[in-house]
């Protein structure tokens, strides 16, 4: 009786990946997670009513006629003339033809009208004096962010510097992005790349030998930062480094900006790492001691959390709001006052003083829901870098610093 059990428990689970997967999958095809969903259901049951679509899945009637109607116009679904109407898809395969077919039109359209757009864009150009003043801009998705640094690789003149860590350096290099150093070798530009955690003896390593100067560097903690700069002129930091499934690249997040303190401010970072201020005997290990400030971090948020809501305000952990960027921001917490907009907290506990990269982050989010919250605040501990607090002063960023603990 247990064996059939965990077998039919095994298959559910297995169900429900193999569900989370598809549907991870058909959103490159177009498809929203509630579209797959019904989709699915009118493989799996069709033909059915709208009302029957609903209670099955547990969609609103208004938005399962909304997802019938945008199903019907990419051609994946059909109605009967039965009144109610019933619909049914049109068969998986065939399904993935049309919205194939769809999406190489569109770019064959995109394409057609490139040259069109460009003759409209001259004619309404702005001067390039505009240009030169300081910029920020939000970037989503790795395909969009790792544009953007070969987009700065190619206009490199005289240095490049970059910080990027372990996994986050191999996707970089399997992505393609640092084939570019060839060429930037040849224009006699200067390349410079501290990382940790990657084999001396690797593949990529040896690559990169070849046009760059590659520095292995201590881990600096949980905030460890991944950005580069190109001529002391443009910075780009990975506010949300990518991760290995689809949809973690997907939702990775940048900040791009020539604001001249921000960009100097990471190049500070950059010259730290590379001559670090001591050495430092740790009772713990590096992995330990970040384990421990990590958890201490999750207790201190439940903790500020129970607090807040026990003094009658209404507090919320992991508080999510999409800012003027279209960009869903995550906050540590985000507090209620009695007013439509919240207060919104992040907490970063480290091993050592607080770096810029972490503030700017901070800021960079900050900015974006700046119309859409009341206030804001970074808690730290230990504290800030002198750097990174003359960076917070600057931006006008709320700081609250917080002694650590004594004893073990």
């Amino acid at each position: 009786m247990t064996d059939s059990v965990d077998k039919t428990k095994a298959i559910v689970d297995r169900s429900v990946q193999d569900f989370e997967r598809l549907s991870e999958e058909l959103s490159e095809y177009g498809l929203t997670p509630n579209e797959t969903k019904v989709f699915i259901q009118l493989l799996k049951l069709g033909p059915i009513t709208a009302s029957e679509i609903g209670r099955s899945l547990g969609i609103s009637r208004t938005e399962v006629y909304n997802i019938l109607t945008s199903l019907q116009n990419k051609g994946i679904i059909e109605a009967s003339l039965d009144r109610p109407a019933k619909f049914s898809a049109v068969g998986f395969e065939k399904a993935l033809d049309i919205l194939i077919d769809a999406e190489r039109k569109k770019v064959m359209t995109m394409e057609k009208n490139k040259e069109t757009l460009m003759e409209i864009w001259k004619n309404i150009q702005v001067p390039s004096v505009l240009e030169e003043r300081e910029k920020l801009q939000l970037l989503k998705g790795v395909e969009q962010i790792y544009a953007r640094i070969s987009d700065m690789l190619n206009e490199a003149k005289e240095e490049v510097n970059i910080v990027a860590f372990g996994a986050d350096l191999i996707r970089a290099y399997n992505a393609g992005v640092l084939h570019k150093l060839r060429d930037l070798n040849r224009r006699n530009v200067r390349v410079q790349i501290l990382t940790h955690g990657i084999s001396r003896t690797s593949n990529i390593i040896s690559y990169l030998k070849k046009y760059a100067e590659i520095m292995e560097v201590a881990a600096t903690g949980l905030s460890t930062p991944y950005f580069v700069i190109v001529d002391n002129k443009q910075l780009l930091l990975f506010t949300k480094p990518p991760g290995s499934s689809r949809m973690e690249r997907k939702e990775a997040t940048a900040l791009w900006t020539n604001s001249s303190a921000l960009v100097q401010s990471l190049k500070k970072l950059f010259n730290g790492m590379i001559q670090p201020e001591g050495i430092v005997v740790r009772p713990l290990s590096i992995e330990q001691e970040m384990k421990r400030s990590e958890e201490d971090r999750i207790a201190f948020r439940k903790q500020l959390v129970d607090t807040i809501n026990m003094i009658g305000l209404k507090a919320e952990e992991n508080f999510k709001i999409t800012g003027n960027s279209g960009i869903t921001h995550e906050f540590d917490i985000g507090v209620f006052t009695g007013d439509d907009k919240p207060i919104v907290c992040d907490i970063i506990f480290d091993i050592s003083n607080i770096t810029v990269a972490p503030v700017v982050r901070f800021y960079t989010k900050k900015n974006d829901v700046v119309d859409m919250i009341k206030d804001s605040t970074l808690i730290v501990r230990p504290k800030l870098t002198r750097d990174a607090r003359e960076l917070a002063d600057f931006y006008k960023i709320r700081v609250v610093e917080l002694q650590p603990q004594s004893g073990g």
